[in-house]
């Protein structure tokens, strides 16, 4: 058999045919392998592209017997629907398949997928394959609009065609006239509709305003009950909106803190405008400062987290903390620490960056210093929790094959700093792994605890060569079987090297030291802002380090510091006489200690342990015997614009330890179980169980139906500790529908944070709608109908 395809437009590949004949010159060819074949029975395919030949080659197939030849003629439908395996509509022409060149695709359609389906997910975008109008994935159908692309599609009439019969198929399938027009508004000008969405989900916060400014659309979206949360707001597209309601923040009178909670439930969230005015009457009203306001801040202003998580921790710093207990001579390490963390520390760091100094505060850190010297030689010998435990205590981390571990000694980073490089590092994908407190040496003075922490010495008399980089690369290589250790004098160092040849790279930075010595004056803003900006450049430093050297998925930060340190005004009471410290034998150190001559120091008075703490040179391994200030005690004149150590108060001595990681594992999506899965139409008792599958605790978990039939609060958690679950109850009032979705699912939208980033994911869950009355009578139905009778109309004879 002779098969001629007659091919005009090269639709066929070359290398199936047995011979293809586009010339007059190749038909003679043809002609004679024809001629040879057909006698011989052989088969043979022919793709021809020239009409003449092709009229020829029928005018010869008459002369032999039917069947010999089979004739077809290839076009761009029949070769796109094979291609496709989907049936192309008679209305598709070739020339309009030629033109869009759809042959070259090589697509791969969905199973079920129409020609349309197939022209509006590639061309468009996958919504468009719906066959009802996808009103619950509103924003998903408008962020799939391309104004560009859609522009491009337009030239091509089978695009815009195939698009508005589909958009026209949802329009005729609508189920209420406002669904109709919101299809209508949607096919008319999309990025109208979007604008209009975006203003929407703000002015349903204010519904006067929403009403003046959207007309009879504001009412005909709030029947619609639209899921809009993960609508963005543009706030440049809403100028008038936000114009509209900065005349409104503007009226509103704010005289307590429970108006202030009223203002923030009322408002949108979503605008900046809203959270200047918040942020500005809370810094107005320190005083009005409490968790449940900032909480109520942080999860109104959620879908802004990103561009205002700095202010709201700002805002969070004016919470004034309970002032702490006295702490008890016979507790242990554990309750110590656990006290200084939740009752201490808070207290002591909202002080200092109020200014509000607070002289009992120095008495009840002076208890922490008797309870500190009274315990020392146990926690010398048995806690590893001192400085000099740091490197020992890791040591496995940094001998772990395949890391490369880079410690951060930050010279006199206090426990109250340590959040800003938390937020700064899970912001760039570090994430906190480990934090954990330890005590300096004492005194609190770089000299000594710096280098103790170095070197692992338990006193600054046991170590050997007391130079940095010889207590590192002679002390530390061979414990570490020769495993290079590098010691870098400062943070620029590490952008020198050139490969990575060492296990542990050990960074001494001074800039933090330096500046808290340092007046405000001579700073020119405040110390708190001024270690943020160097906090800032020291991530941005070791991210570049990540960067050059690939080590995005093995590096380990550890940060470690060797003392803190402490404020105190010119107006709090110094208990000690200054001049006693000007004579001989006496060597100032810093404003809190001071060096004493062995002969002098045997000379002093007991009764001066009152005001200082003795430090014998033998007993705490020092270079010479010191006295250590005691409270707010200080050998020299202070005032609050700089900050002093040398002390034994617990902002001087306890320090913290930071692990950051770059874990590579994604976080995963919160598990939603429903605990009933049955309903009626009424008020009903719905219990979900909220799972989080992640190892990190997940914050800030809010939940919303998405039915448009079910009225519901959102349901709120706080906070949620990896690998657990919580169960929650919360009152629905479900309404009847002739939406079958919403008859069989119920659907929720999820949003939490993580590592500080926000998440959002929609789930389904079936249901079961049940009848208020059932249709199946049952015995005890006519029994309850036959004694009602009875009492009303007597017992039937």
């Amino acid at each position: 058999m002779i098969s001629i395809q007659y091919d005009p437009n090269l639709l066929l590949t070359r290398s199936s045919p047995d011979l293809c004949v586009d010339s007059f010159r190749d038909y003679l060819l043809l002609y004679q392998k024809l001629l040879e074949a057909i006698p011989k029975g052989q088969s043979l395919t022919v793709v021809i592209q020239n009409g003449v030949i092709h009229e020829w080659l029928k005018k010869m197939a008459v002369r032999y017997p039917q069947g010999t030849f089979v004739f077809e003629s290839v076009d761009a439908r029949s070769v796109l629907a094979k291609q496709w395996g989907v049936e192309v509509p008679p209305s598709v022409s070739n020339q309009e398949i030629l033109q869009l060149n759809l042959l070259a695709l090589h697509l791969t359609p969905q199973p079920g997928f129409s020609f349309a389906d197939i022209l509006l997910a590639h061309f468009y975008a996958p919504i468009f394959t719906s066959k009802n109008f996808p009103q619950t994935q509103i924003t998903v159908l408008l962020n799939a609009v391309d104004p560009q692309r859609w522009a491009e599609n337009r030239r091509s009439y089978l695009l815009w065609r195939t698009l508005d019969e589909r958009i026209e198929a949802w329009r005729q399938k609508a189920d209420s006239v406002d669904q109709r027009r919101l299809i209508e508004a949607f096919a008319a000008d999309p990025g109208a509709l979007k604008r209009q969405l975006m203003a929407f989900r703000v002015l349903r916060h204010y519904p006067s305003l929403g009403a003046n400014l959207l007309k009879e659309w504001f009412e005909l979206f709030l029947g619609l009950k639209l899921s809009l949360d993960d609508l963005e707001i543009s706030e440049d597209a809403i100028a008038d909106v936000v114009t509209h309601v900065n005349y409104w923040l503007n009226e509103q009178k704010v005289d307590s803190a429970d108006n202030l909670l009223a203002l923030i439930e009322s408002v949108s969230g979503l605008l900046r405008v809203e959270f200047d005015t918040v942020e500005k009457i809370l810094r107005d009203h320190p005083e009005w400062a409490s968790k449940e306001i900032i909480d109520q801040i942080e999860e109104k202003f959620f879908s802004l987290h990103k561009r205002l998580s700095r202010r709201i921790a700002a805002l969070r710093v004016l919470i004034q903390p309970p002032k702490p207990f006295l702490p008890q001579a016979d507790w242990g390490v554990d309750q110590m620490l656990h006290w200084l963390e939740e009752a201490y520390f808070p207290y002591q760091a909202w002080c200092d960056a109020q200014e509000q100094f607070d002289n009992g505060l120095y008495s009840i850190g002076d208890r922490f210093s008797e309870w500190l010297l009274d315990h020392w030689e146990d926690l010398r010998a048995n806690s590893k929790r001192m400085v000099f435990n740091f490197l020992p205590n890791i040591a496995a981390d940094l001998k772990q094959g395949g890391m490369v571990n880079l410690v951060l000694v930050i010279d006199n980073l206090g426990w109250s700093y340590a959040e800003m490089l938390i937020d700064r590092f899970q912001q760039n994908h570090f994430f906190l792994t480990s934090i954990e407190p330890y005590f300096s040496m004492l005194p609190t003075e770089t000299e000594i605890s710096k280098k103790c922490l170095l070197s692992g010495a338990i006193g600054y008399q046991m170590i050997d060569d007391k130079t940095y980089q010889g207590i590192i690369e002679k002390g530390w290589v061979p414990y570490f079987n020769h495993h290079d250790f590098r010691y870098l004098s400062d943070i620029g160092k590490l952008a020198a090297i050139k490969t990575i040849d060492a296990l542990v790279y050990v960074v001494n930075y001074l800039a933090i030291d330096k500046a808290l010595h340092q007046s405000k004056d001579e700073l020119g803003i405040s110390h708190r802002e001024h270690i943020r900006h160097l906090l800032e450049n020291l991530v941005n430093n070791c991210l570049e380090f990540v960067e050059k050297h690939g080590l995005q998925e093995k590096l380990r930060i550890h940060v470690i510091s060797d003392h803190g340190s402490t404020r105190i005004p010119t107006e709090i009471n110094n208990d000690l006489n200054l001049s006693i410290f000007k004579s001989e034998g006496f060597r100032l150190i810093t404003p809190r200690l001071v060096a004493v001559s062995q002969n002098r120091f045997a000379q002093l008075v007991d009764n001066l342990k009152v005001d200082c703490f003795f430090l014998p040179a033998n007993d705490f391994l020092l270079p010479e015997p010191m006295l250590c200030a005691r409270r707010a005690n200080r050998f020299v004149p202070t005032n609050r614009n700089t900050y002093v150590h040398g002390g034994l108060l617990p902002e001087e001595v306890v320090v913290p330890y930071l692990l950051f990681e770059p874990i590579g594992i994604p976080i995963q999506n919160l598990t939603v179980l429903l605990h009933t899965d049955q309903f009626r139409y009424r008020l009903e008792t719905v219990e979900l169980e909220v799972g989080n599958p992640n190892h990190q605790a997940v914050e800030n978990i809010s939940i919303l139906i998405l039915n448009g039939n079910v009225e519901c609060e959102p349901i709120r958690i706080k906070a949620l500790r990896g690998k657990t679950k919580t169960n929650v109850r919360f009152n629905a009032r479900f309404r009847q529908t002739l939406n079958a979705e919403d008859q069989s699912n119920l659907r929720l939208h999820v949003r939490f944070s993580a590592r500080g980033e926000p998440y959002v994911f929609d789930t389904s869950l079936k249901i079961t709608m049940k009848k208020m009355v059932e249709e199946k009578t049952s015995t005890i139905f006519f029994i309850v109908i036959f004694k009602l009778v009875s009492n009303t109309y007597g017992s039937p004879r």
